[in-house]
């Protein structure tokens, strides 16, 4: 009998072990691409292993990956059975829900995982915010989860000293990575783009300073007159000395004073940051000018520079390395694809879209004194969101993901992800296109899509 249970002990223990080397053999094969044969893998170490909740959850994820959704959901309904309250299986679960287009359902499971949560990290808030726009739910709650979420990103250190918005920190960070690969020309579109809107902004911010200023001025004069009149000796009248003069003034409140140091402080601020966007980006497209051999070019931007205040050669100093510019693009590709497709996706002004419609150069910069359309806003951030993502892949095809960290197995896993990425960037902005009414720029992206190897629908996802 002894003998019967040691046999039985080792027996389970060498399946246990057997079930791990090919749970270890199938995520090999599964970073690899080959979901069919890790799929196939995984569902002998489960074999091997009933019930073990790294297998199980992985397996459900893979056959997601793989199109097989509803198998994956049989898979976690079956451990969430004995686990009711388990996040992960939650998590799995609406991303299967997801690839399916369940997206109501998916919505729901995500918030399962999010039980209980108190404090949430600026992913999972990004994640809510795109569960609710794929589900087109709650879309004012997740236009205010994913903006938390960017402002929690961007106060973060990004490898600068200046804080400056996402979109800001996207065309410096495509652009210094342009550089690492010589790919300077894709870049600076968007990033003159840029520049020119922040030169239209700096402007426009200048003349609300000074303009606040000749009013306070215009306020202090009318109080010194008024006090004037007021201290006028009437005949007879003792005459006031100046101690009592002095006194009353003193204790004299004058509220616009007040709100005007707030103006101008809230001013100057608002400023600062437009002044340190355009010297990191002014810095970065200098440093292409140059490799570029555009001298002049170069020698504009450098006067600029010193115009807003920076020398050059310490900003080009400070600015982001590859790793700090590669994670800035990546967050990118996150945030700023779930912020514009929730405003594409919300209730929009009356702008037409004829008006911006084919107009690149409307398209990209905001007129003076012109509220942006929701079109405007929405396309703005997907058209930044899917620079990152596309030198993200140009970043994964080169020798900045060539370091031992990584084999050639992640490599390539990680450049299809990318590559996936894309894709669901381009398919977002084309359903913005559609309902804009700009038909020629979806068919533009739809095609792009098509290029990349799939196809436009819910299965993106």
């Amino acid at each position: 009998m002894l003998c019967l249970v040691t046999c039985i002990l080792m027996t389970t223990g060498c399946g246990k072990q057997t079930a791990k080397w090919n749970f270890a053999r199938a995520m090999n094969l599964a970073e690899a691409g080959q979901l069919e044969e890790a799929i196939a893998l995984m569902e002998i170490a489960l074999q091997q292993a009933p019930g073990d909740r790294q297998i199980t959850l992985s397996l459900a994820n893979l056959l997601a990956e793989n199109g097989q959704g509803e198998l994956g959901i049989g898979h976690c309904d079956e451990f969430l059975e004995s686990n009711p309250n388990d996040k992960l299986a939650h998590q799995i679960r609406s991303t299967c829900l997801q690839y399916l287009g369940r997206f109501d359902q998916s919505l729901c499971d995500y918030k399962r995982c999010l039980s209980g949560h108190v404090s949430r990290t600026p992913i999972e808030r990004n994640n809510l915010a795109y569960y609710r726009a794929l589900a087109r739910k709650e879309l004012s709650r997740a236009a205010q989860d994913i903006q938390l979420a960017i402002e929690s990103e961007e106060g973060e250190y990004w490898g600068c000293s200046y804080a400056v918005p996402l979109q800001v920190r996207t065309a410096v960070a495509a652009g210094l990575i342009a550089r690492h690969l010589e790919r300077h020309v894709g870049v600076l579109k968007p990033l003159n783009s840029k520049i020119d809107q922040y030169e239209h902004r700096l402007a426009r911010q200048d003349s609300m300073i000074k303009s606040l200023i000749v009013r306070e001025m215009q306020e202090q004069a009318l109080v010194d007159r008024t006090l004037e009149n007021e201290f006028i000796k009437p005949r007879g009248a003792k005459p006031i000395s100046e101690g009592a003069l002095f006194q009353l003034d003193l204790h004299t409140d004058f509220p616009f004073r007040e709100k005007f140091e707030k103006a101008l402080l809230y001013a100057r601020g608002i400023k600062q940051v437009q002044t340190n966007c355009l010297g990191v980006m002014l810095a970065t497209r200098a440093l292409i000018h140059e490799d570029l051999d555009c001298h002049r070019s170069a020698d504009m931007d450098r006067r600029r520079i010193q115009e807003l205040g920076f020398d050059f050669a310490e900003l080009a100093q400070e600015l982001p390395d590859d790793t700090a510019s590669l994670a800035t693009l990546r967050k990118a590709s996150l945030y700023l694809d779930t912020r514009g497709f929730i405003s594409g996706r919300r209730e929009w002004n009356n702008e037409p879209a004829t008006a911006i419609e084919g107009n690149s150069q409307a398209r990209q910069a905001f007129t003076p004194g012109v509220a942006p359309s929701s079109y405007r806003e929405s396309l703005e951030d997907l058209d930044f969101a899917v620079l990152a993502a596309q030198y993200m892949e140009l970043a994964l095809n080169s020798s900045l993901y060539n370091s031992p960290e990584l084999t050639a197995q992640q490599v390539e896993q990680k450049k299809k992800m990318a590559t996936r990425m894309t894709a669901v960037l381009l398919y977002h902005r084309m359903e913005v296109h559609l309902r804009a009414g700009n038909k020629s720029a979806a068919d533009d992206d739809q095609h792009n899509i098509e290029r990349l190897g799939f196809q436009p629908g819910a299965s993106l996802f």
